[in-house]
């Protein structure tokens, strides 16, 4: 570093200068404050020096970077002598989003692998606004394609769960997903990381906690009829079963994409199952805590019973995180998004083949936390007319879905004995998220749970 703490334009990004950055400006705004939650000192692992773009009035890097107690951070860069060690995080503005649409149209250099779909010729950048992308960090450029970059990122043992997914569904003709621009990889030895994606940006696109909430809301509220929020459920069930089916159709990467679970695959997911519980029960406090442990022998009941029907069930790559959250609405009509597998499992099991019943729970839970927070917005005013349409979206949803599968020709693809087991599973998982980082979210998974697990009225507090 020179005396000021500023980096020449010419000179590489190295570990003294990441190391001397201030932790703070590696982050989004969007995750400002989690700088405390590193281990300092941060180094660098590996940076990429991105093309010069119509934007950059200063060098900018693509890099991965590494705490001492070993997480991991995908860190745009851009050289900026005002910062803390003379180096910040881009964005949006910055010109690096520009720079990397760039780069994927040629080879990186080892340790560095850009994978390259389908072209796009874009300039100019905005972020996406307070809110929205919470676990990346999306930029739009030229209103033409969305670069993401991830921030915390895992390193698995083959090609990431979005890229493999991406190839999948584009070389069986699904189309009903942000078309996929590219990718760049992180190679480290026989693992790899994601640092970033782009895909084609959909005008006018909503993601479900927006679009179905406020739908919802105006209906609860008199101002649409009810076909108008049932059939947003119809959609869903068609585009998860349409999703469902192309994972299970063969390409040159995946001849056999179908599989059974075994004893196993099955004891695998009853052990985590059960371990959900337990930690539900010992993190969520309160009254809520009070009616959860009073139902957690219930839960497991209802876990392992669902459970021992799995062996022999299909399974099939999955989205693996399926949610209202993941389904954008646009102005060309639906599409489902964000397929880096579920976050809270180990990074080398997220790309594993599990049932299609998995997305089918999720998908099904979302719906009913749709109605919960109608609900409370509506304050309660409405609320039988909102748990009426949350039986009806559930059956909609369902309807259609059955109907999609048999057409294709994949009956078979949904257990649905497997559904009351992975539902209660996603409740309890949605308690610890509530407990370890959104306490205001309680009142959803734990009402959830108190339909799904009645116990004797003496019972409640």
């Amino acid at each position: 570093m020179t005396d000021g703490g500023t980096v020449p334009v010419d000179r590489p990004v190295d570990r003294p200068v990441v190391g001397a950055a201030d932790p703070a400006a590696l982050l989004p705004a969007l995750r400002q404050g989690e700088e405390s939650q590193l281990a300092l000192p941060v180094e660098l692992v590996a940076a990429l020096r991105l093309p010069p773009s119509t934007l950059a009035g200063a060098p900018a890097w693509a890099a991965l970077v590494r705490d001492r107690a070993g997480r991991q951070l995908g860190v745009p860069l851009v050289a900026d002598g005002s910062a803390v060690g003379g180096l910040r995080r881009a964005r949006p503005g910055d010109g690096a989003a520009e720079a990397l649409l760039q780069l994927l149209q040629g080879p990186a250099d080892p340790p560095f692998e850009v994978v390259g779909m389908h072209d796009i010729d874009a300039s100019a950048e905005r972020g996406l606004g307070a809110g929205v992308d919470q676990t990346h960090e999306s930029v739009v450029v030229g209103d033409s394609a969305v670069v993401k970059w991830s921030v915390h990122v895992d390193a698995v043992p083959s090609v990431p769960p979005a890229v493999a997914a991406a190839r999948h569904l584009d070389a069986v003709g699904f189309r009903e997903t942000p078309e996929p621009v590219g990718f760049l990889v992180h190679h480290d030895e026989d693992r790899q990381v994601l640092l970033a994606s782009v895909t084609r940006f959909l005008p006018g696109a909503l993601d479900g906690w927006d679009w179905y909430v406020d739908d919802l809301l105006a209906w609860a509220r008199g101002a649409v009829p009810d076909a108008t929020v049932v059939e947003p459920a119809t959609a869903l069930g068609g585009l998860v079963a349409r999703m469902h089916v192309a994972f299970a159709t063969p390409w040159s990467g995946s001849p056999d994409p179908v599989a059974r679970a075994g004893a196993v695959d099955v004891e695998s997911w009853r052990r985590r199952a059960l371990g959900t519980v337990d930690e539900a029960s010992r993190v969520t406090v309160g009254p809520a805590g009070d009616r959860f442990r009073q139902r957690a022998d219930l839960a497991r009941q209802v876990v392992t019973a669902g459970l021992d029907a799995a062996v022999g069930s299909l399974l099939t790559r999955v989205h693996g995180d399926l949610h209202v959250g993941q389904v954008l609405r646009w102005d060309g009509g639906y599409a489902v998004s964000d397929f880096d597998g579920n976050p809270v499992l180990p990074a080398a099991e997220r790309d594993l083949p599990q049932p299609p019943a998995r997305d089918v729970a999720g998908m099904l839970r979302a719906l009913d936390h749709v109605g919960r927070i109608v609900d409370r917005r509506a304050g309660g005013e409405s609320a039988e007319r909102v748990r009426g349409w949350s039986a009806r979206a559930r059956e909609a949803f369902l309807a259609a879905y059955d109907t999609a599968t048999r057409a294709a020709g994949h009956g078979d693809l949904l257990d649905a004995r497997l559904l009351p087991a992975f539902e209660v599973e996603q409740e309890c998982r949605e308690l610890v998220y509530a407990a370890r980082h959104l306490p205001r979210w309680t009142y959803v998974p734990d009402a959830a749970l108190t339909e799904l697990l009645p116990v004797p009225a003496e019972g409640e507090v």
